[in-house]
């Protein structure tokens, strides 16, 4: 937020009047909320991430009557967290109240969640973010998760300023309990850090994300409540490799080259890539002798081969990481649906058997995915430069001190 805006939210009272005046129909939008929860989990237990909880004062009435295994929740405001904790006493079960922003959420820790949830707070986001928000969210939940969001959208005739204009009149004609000064600081909060999609584009974000079911569950003007489901695929089968697999190996690797690194890798150097050559390459990897590292594939439906990846001994005798994760690459179609992690977990659980309890990875920082490593809960702990073909780029090291938390075995 801008300067102003936190200090206009941490007073809590004007947001507190907005809500006992059901300006922003939270009353109408929680109470189908607390419908579709009732339907989805009934008695069944389920955790949960609030990612710009406020004080939570909407949600707790919710979630009565359903069994929350454990809560977490992030905030800007340390006021509305304070309110928070107070609202969540109600729950009965262990709540976790943190100060930080949506991504930050996002990216601490890397347990998964059956339940996400935000509620007016995504369209502070550019879209580039709200990209990483998605794919972000999509990775910490749990297979046959549900992200649950509550924001404003433009209609798809709307620029933002004409969005802006016509939001910012209708505050300023229905929120009436309001000072003159109140709605000159909402107004002003809004017009410096407001950045709402369309339905349309939003929907697009969520699929390319890899969330198999958008669903808008109430539309109250521009507030709109979705669901998003992270459906589990019960065609992908992940197994360690051998020497059979090389040639489908070999064309996943160049594949997925071309798609990722393009316009960040000359095109020239990308177009001689060959399967050929691969495939030398890693026969050459899967018959040396000396060879300790080991490679995991991801085999959907009739044995075809969509990504794999590869880990073992840290190569460069880095003092803090003794494990290493040495790639993971995916056919874009099957991008975003959580394959890559299940690879990255498979690698990891048994660099973990073979008593490497750390990790590192290194990764391009010109890689559009690099986030994925971040909502797994890596920290970049180096960077070098690299030179592919003859342009100079950078690498960056994410590394994992401690690998048990991530394969959610405790310490």
């Amino acid at each position: 937020m801008k300067p102003g805006a936190k200090e206009l939210f941490d007073e809590w009272s004007i947001y507190d009047r907005v809500l006992d005046h059901d300006y922003m129909f939270h009353d109408e939008i929680f109470r189908d909320v607390q419908r579709l929860l009732a339907e989805h989990y009934g008695e069944r237990r389920f955790t949960l991430l609030d990612l710009g909880c406020g004080s939570a004062r909407h949600l707790c009435r919710a979630l009565e009557g359903r069994s929350v295994g454990c809560y977490a929740g992030y905030d800007l405001s340390d006021v509305a967290l304070a309110h928070a904790k107070r609202n969540l006493a109600a729950l009965g079960c262990p709540v976790e109240l943190r100060h930080g922003d949506l991504l930050e959420g996002l990216m601490a820790g890397g347990e998964r969640f059956d339940l996400i949830f935000s509620s007016f707070a995504l369209h502070h986001l550019a879209p580039a973010d709200k990209v990483i928000f998605l794919q972000s969210a999509y990775q910490r939940l749990e297979e046959n998760g549900m992200l649950l969001l509550i924001d404003v959208m433009r209609e798809e005739n709307e620029n933002r300023r004409v969005y802006l204009d016509r939001y910012c009149d209708w505050l300023r004609s229905e929120w009436k309990v309001l000072s003159a000064e109140a709605l000159d600081a909402l107004c002003d909060h809004i017009r410096n850090n407001d950045f709402p999609e369309t339905t349309a584009a939003f929907r697009a974000m969520a699929t390319d994300a890899g969330f198999s079911r958008c669903v808008e569950i109430n539309r109250f003007r521009w507030h709109r409540t979705w669901c998003f489901e992270k459906s589990r695929s019960r065609r992908v089968r992940i197994r360690e490799a051998d020497v059979k697999d090389v040639a489908a190996i070999a064309k996943v690797h160049v594949d997925s080259w071309r798609t990722t690194y393009a316009g960040v890798i000359p095109d020239n150097y990308l177009t001689k890539l060959s399967y050929e050559g691969r495939e030398r390459a890693w026969h050459k990897n899967f018959s040396d002798p000396a060879r300790r590292g080991f490679v995991y594939v991801a085999e959907y439906e009739k044995g075809e081969v969509v990504g794999f990846a590869s880990g073992g001994p840290e190569r460069n005798e880095d003092p803090l990481y003794r494990g290493e994760l040495y790639a993971v690459y995916l056919l874009k179609h099957f991008q975003r649906r959580g394959i890559g992690r299940q690879l990255s977990l498979a690698v990891a659980q048994r660099l973990l058997q073979a008593g490497y309890e750390s990790m590192l990875v290194w990764v391009l920082a010109q890689n559009p995915s690099r986030g994925f490593y971040e909502a797994l809960g890596g920290e970049v702990v180096s960077e070098k430069p690299i030179e592919v073909g003859e342009t100079k780029l950078a690498e960056v090291a994410y590394g994992w001190k401690d690998l048990r938390p991530l394969l959610g075995s405790g310490k």
